[in-house]
């Protein structure tokens, strides 16, 4: 049996052919138990997709293809999967997410790895496609550096947690790059995994993607054969199929399973949002500080608390404290209050008007 632990869907902007119906669809039409999301550098369609993945009847697992800055190497950029193992992988996958965002910009994302924390719990790493930083070392025949990069993540992550990402496309080079791979593979004692860096879920999509690259690099067809995938192998294969591709190295496949059994986050239930405590005066608590100002507030919008906005304020604050959302409350005024300084320095309101009166932005109510 087999889990597709290397997979992007069209949130992969422009490189994705298929939906995320199309892919858990077929993951079902296939046998597959479990099926991993791996769009580049964002979480954007994990939600949806666990949701899909739930009514189906089959196992999401949450990841991302991950852009690592590597300055001097390449085109400066590298690429490493990473799937959430539990809540807490979770967690740190969104931060790294995050400071991927902050190294790079918007349109070119990169982690740069000084922003890796010194615990990584709850994170599997796969060593990623042939652009990967250890795939790439390899195909150029640099031995040493490969050698240097896997240890490297072996410290990182721990060895329990590291894996040798195998995939055979039928493109040239994949064979020597894979016997490669398991040849460092078995010397440092990490073991393999099988992908299949999926783009879309049948082969007859891959014309599809075809025309998305070459819409997102502005130039036609017949001007994009390098940008392009080199053939339609990039699809959702059956276990069948990837056994066939790795009959000579089966453990690549079964540690798919082991992966997949590991990953038990479920993103439609286990989701816990804890927002940071936020520092409120002695004796206070966030939820009594929050109710002080909430008051504050309503006596000057309405010159005193009537029945009515006695009512619903008590009806707000009670969800507020049951949600525990006390804290994300005064971070948000507190940023209001800061905009508020702004526009007072700025000429556009003035320090005796009451906050409610002329409140800065448009309120969207959520």
């Amino acid at each position: 049996m087999y889990a597709e632990l290397h997979c992007h869907s069209n949130y992969s902007f422009q490189e994705g052919a298929s939906s995320v119906e199309d892919l858990l669809v077929r993951a079902q039409a296939l046998g597959l138990q479990a099926l991993a999301l791996t769009d580049p550098d964002h979480l954007c369609g994990a939600m949806h997709f666990a949701q899909v993945a739930k009514t189906l009847g089959i196992q999401s697992i949450t990841g991302v293809e991950m852009t690592i800055k590597d300055e001097g190497y390449g085109n400066g950029c590298s690429h490493l999967t990473l799937l959430a193992e539990n809540q807490n992988g979770y967690s740190q996958l969104s931060n790294l997410v995050s400071y991927s965002y902050v190294a790079g910009d918007r349109r070119n994302p990169g982690l740069d790895l000084k922003y890796l924390p010194l615990d990584l719990d709850g994170l599997i790493l796969m060593t990623g496609c042939r652009t990967g930083r250890v795939p790439s070392l390899l195909t150029e025949g640099r031995f040493v550096e490969a050698e240097a990069q896997l240890r490297q993540y072996l410290e990182w992550f721990g060895s329990d947690n590291v894996f040798v990402e195998l995939q055979q496309n039928l493109v040239q080079g994949d064979t020597r790059r894979n016997r490669r791979l398991i040849d460092l593979a078995k010397k440092l004692g990490v073991p393999t995994v099988a992908t299949n860096n999926v783009h879309y879920h049948v082969a007859e999509r891959h014309r599809l993607q075809d025309a998305l690259v070459s819409i997102k690099n502005n130039r036609s067809l017949e001007e994009t054969h390098k940008e392009r995938r080199p053939n339609n192998q990039f699809y959702l294969k059956s276990p069948e199929e990837m056994a066939v591709m790795f009959y000579r190295h089966p453990e690549a496949l079964k540690n798919t399973l082991r992966i997949a059994e590991r990953c038990s986050f479920d993103l439609t239930k286990d989701l816990d949002y804890k927002f940071p405590d936020y520092p409120v005066p002695d004796g206070d608590t966030p939820q009594s500080h929050l109710e002080f100002l909430c008051r504050q507030a309503a006596d000057r919008r309405y010159g005193g608390i009537s029945r009515r906005v006695e009512d619903r304020l008590q009806e707000e604050l009670r969800l507020i404290g049951k949600h525990d959302l006390a804290g994300f409350f005064l971070i948000y005024y507190e940023i209001i209050q800061m905009a508020r300084e702004i526009m007072i320095e700025m000429g556009l309101s003035d320090a005796e008007i009451p906050l409610e009166e002329r409140p800065p932005g448009c309120g969207r109510g959520s």
